[in-house]
């Protein structure tokens, strides 16, 4: 390879582990906010399928799966979670021209909502890792995923007990990153 088409490479992989990180860093920093599609625009090609069959989604398009994710109160999936952490791994990214493929784990961890029928406590946490199955294009607009499929390694919900870490709360509400 030339220098030329080692920093093209170097440029290409950096900007497909922004894309990839977009996606978690939206899910993130909109908790509840109906903003989340702002972000994906910027992650996924208009045209882009998913298959989060694993997770219980099952196919569609990012805009699908944000309304199920979200949706309107109680009928969106994140409704029984009062907040959530999307962590990545780095990704594993081969790219062939304007084409690329790329594989990143994640570790997810969601606080659950207490149960009103119920005396079970706020101290519920939902933690789960997956793997992110990508195929990307170079865009006018730089790369984008057009093609994700999540792969569920595992999930468990995680009870913490009160006087642990877990009954604070931590959350900064005053800086979001965008």
């Amino acid at each position: 390879m030339s220098s030329d088409t080692d920093i093209r490479y170097l440029l290409d992989r950096l900007e497909i582990q922004d894309v990839i990180a977009r996606y978690a860093l939206a899910q993130n920093v909109t908790q509840h906010d109906n903003i989340l599609l702002e972000y994906w625009r910027e992650v996924f090609t208009p045209d882009a399928r998913l298959d989060y069959g694993t997770g219980g989604f099952g196919k569609g398009t990012y805009v699908e799966l944000a309304d199920w994710m979200r949706g309107d109160g109680p009928d969106g999936r994140m409704y029984e979670f009062t907040r959530w952490q999307h962590l990545l791994g780095l990704p594993t990214v081969t790219i062939d021209a304007d084409t690329a493929t790329a594989r990143t784990d994640m570790l997810v961890s969601h606080k659950a909502k207490p149960d009103d029928s119920s005396e079970q406590d706020s101290n519920w946490y939902v933690t789960s890792a997956f793997a992110l199955h990508d195929n990307l294009v170079r865009t006018a607009d730089g790369w984008r995923i057009s093609f994700r499929r999540l792969e569920v390694l595992q999930a468990a919900p995680l009870r913490v007990r009160p006087g642990t870490h877990g009954d604070a709360d931590h959350t900064n509400t005053e800086q979001q990153v965008r």
